[in-house]
């Protein structure tokens, strides 16, 4: 009698056949495109519109709206075919609140690059997000990324009301200039001109995406603004 198949319940299928899994926590390594997007799409808005070759999906999202699909063989293997549409797909954002325990936070980073392996086994274009939190995320919040690589970094939820948290979001993105010397960062949202003017000093190419929100402002204000999705 054939042996039933043992059901997996850790979410293996994300890592297994990693190339290569680097640092103390063992990251699944990225080997992410070079290839610019002009545009970005939300993930829960992918597959709807007609023009996507230039487009590259993000997660820049409540987690809620990807979390299902990231924990699911059967639901990412059915996106799949979508994400092939596009010129690639910007790793999920995965939270890492700075009140969640470190091991959760490490939980997250790894999570994120786990999904980007499966996708590249694949045949998906990927660009690996880059998410910190507190300076002793820095232990791992870079691993399994290429220096001199194309990494795309999520502003939106880097700018909250408290000085610390911008302090935090500043800081690590210094450290991840730093760090990884990438080639060039896709920026989703704005960022402060001081940090603008810090990275311009570091001779690195930054290239900024507009956020949902403030595409359906400037549509607000202008009725005749096209919103890309």
């Amino acid at each position: 009698m054939a042996k039933k198949p043992v059901k997996d319940v850790f979410g293996i299928w994300q890592f297994k056949e990693a190339v290569n899994l680097v640092g103390k926590y063992q990251i699944p390594e990225i080997y992410g495109t070079y290839r610019i997007p002009d545009a970005l799409v939300p993930f829960s808005k992918c597959g709807k519109e007609t023009e996507t070759q230039n487009k590259a999906v993000h997660f820049y999202e409540f987690d809620e709206k990807f979390v299902p699909a990231i924990n699911s063989e059967a639901i990412l293997t059915r996106k799949l075919e979508i994400f092939r549409r596009y010129q690639s797909v910007i790793l999920p954002d995965c939270s890492v609140y700075r009140d969640f325990p470190l091991a959760v936070q490490i939980h997250q980073v790894f999570r994120s690059r786990a999904v980007g392996n499966f996708l590249m086994r694949n045949g998906i274009n990927v660009i690996p997000n880059v998410r910190w939190g507190d300076e002793r995320t820095y232990e791992f919040a870079f691993d399994g990324i290429s220096t001199n690589a194309v990494v795309a970094v999520g502003a939106q939820g880097g700018y909250g009301d408290d000085e610390e948290t911008k302090d935090c979001f500043k800081k690590g993105f210094m450290k991840m200039l730093h760090v990884l010397h990438p080639q060039t960062v896709l920026c989703y949202g704005s960022i402060s001109d001081d940090l603008r003017n810090a990275v311009e000093y570091e001779k690195v190419k930054i290239r900024f995406y507009p956020t949902e929100i403030s595409k359906r402002t400037a549509k607000k204000r202008d009725p005749q603004t096209k919103l890309e999705f």
